[in-house]
């Protein structure tokens, strides 16, 4: 009833296991943990940017449009009726 693992198989990294992997990953942290720690950190700092662009990407494209319509906008002629003098 048990079925054989292929070589494409995606749990598979070069013949070592995922616990195997992870036991590795783990091993290579704890011998150099300032390097993991940089590392860890550097990329928290990139997926913060990245965030923190997604994030105001609406918020710009909104300010954009406004900004544009504002700048493009005539006088009406509710604008001749009042003047200049009450802006």
């Amino acid at each position: 009833m048990t079925k054989e693992k292929g070589r494409d198989d995606p749990d598979d990294f070069s013949g070592i296991s995922l616990g195997g992997m992870a036991f590795m990953l783990t091993v290579m942290a704890l011998r150099h943990p300032w390097q993991s720690l940089k590392e860890l950190l550097r990329a928290v700092r990139r997926l913060g940017r990245r965030a923190l662009r997604l994030a105001m990407a609406p918020a710009a494209l909104v300010a954009a449009i406004v900004l544009s319509r504002r700048r493009d906008r005539r006088p009406t002629f509710e604008d001749y009726l009042h003047g200049r003098d009450e802006e």
